[in-house]
C-alpha cells in the first residue's frame, strides 16, 4: 500500500518591491488630503468656545440706559412776554427832551403873469433898455430875471418894498439853456435883506420872461451881510 504523502504548503511570502511601496505611499497621501479638504473635515472641527452670559437685574438695566431729557413745561415753550418795569422817581421827575420841529416852509409861488417885458417898455426905463443891448446873452437873462423877481415879490408880499435882487448872494446860481436857477438869492427891502430862491425862464428873443417860480426865505442876520457883500443902502445914497 502506497502512502499518500501530503505536503502542507506554507503561505507564500509576499515580497514588495520599491515601486510598490512608493505607490502605496502616494495613494495614502492622496487619501489623507481628500479627508482634510472634504466636508467631513468641518464635522470633526472643535466646537466654538461657550459665550459668557451675565444676568442683569431690571434695576441694573435702568441704570445703564442714558437718562432721557425731561420735556420742558408748556410755559417755557411759549414766547417770552416783556415785563414792564415800574418807573422810578427819577424817571417821573426827569422831563422829556423837547422835540425839535423843522421850521415851516414857505410855499412855492408859481407866477401866472409876467411883468419884465412891460416894465422895460416904460418911458423911465430907456437907459436900462440901452444898457441891455450891450450885455451878453447870459447877462441879459440874469437882468430880465432880476426885474421879474422884484415885481413878483412886490405883488406876492405887499408889506415889502424890494429894491434890489442878488441871485448869487448866498450860493452860486446856474444856467441851463434859457433857465436860471438861484437857490441862494437875496433881496433888499427897507434896508434889510431876506433870502429868496427862484427859477426863471426867459423867451428865446431875450425880451421877456415866460416862466417864474419862487420861494421867500427868512431875514438874513446883519452879521452875515458883509461876508456876502450885502449893503444896507446903495453907495450913491
Amino acid at each position: 500500500m502506497s502512502l499518500l504523502t501530503i505536503e502542507l504548503a506554507s503561505p507564500p511570502k509576499h515580497r514588495f518591491s520599491w515601486g510598490t511601496l512608493a505607490s502605496l505611499a502616494l495613494h495614502a497621501g492622496l487619501a489623507l488630503a481628500l479627508l482634510l479638504l472634504s466636508p467631513l473635515r468641518q464635522m470633526v472641527a472643535p466646537p466654538p468656545e461657550p459665550l459668557a452670559v451675565e444676568i442683569v437685574t431690571p434695576a441694573q438695566l435702568a441704570a445703564l440706559q442714558p437718562a432721557k431729557p425731561s420735556s420742558p413745561p408748556a410755559a417755557a415753550l411759549s414766547a417770552p412776554t416783556a415785563v414792564e418795569t415800574p418807573p422810578t422817581d427819577g424817571d417821573r421827575l426827569a422831563p422829556s427832551p423837547p422835540q425839535e420841529r423843522a421850521p415851516p416852509q414857505t410855499p412855492t409861488i408859481t407866477a401866472t403873469q409876467f411883468y419884465s417885458a412891460g416894465i422895460l417898455r416904460e418911458p423911465g426905463m430907456e437907459r436900462i433898455r440901452q444898457t441891455m443891448t450891450t450885455l451878453a446873452d447870459s447877462e441879459k437873462l440874469m437882468q430880465l430875471c432880476n426885474i421879474e423877481g422884484l415885481e413878483q415879490i412886490r405883488r406876492a408880499a405887499p408889506q415889502t418894498d424890494p429894491d434890489t435882487l442878488v441871485p448869487y448872494a448866498m450860493a452860486d446860481p446856474f444856467t441851463e439853456g434859457l433857465t436860471l436857477t438861484a437857490a441862494g438869492g437875496a433881496f433888499r427891502s427897507r434896508r434889510k435883506w431876506y433870502g429868496v430862491s427862484f427859477r426863471c425862464t426867459v423867451a428865446p428873443t431875450l425880451d421877456g420872461v415866460t416862466a417864474f417860480a419862487f420861494q421867500l426865505g427868512k431875514a438874513i442876520p446883519p452879521k452875515h451881510w458883509e461876508e456876502h457883500n450885502l449893503n444896507a443902502a446903495d453907495e450913491e445914497e
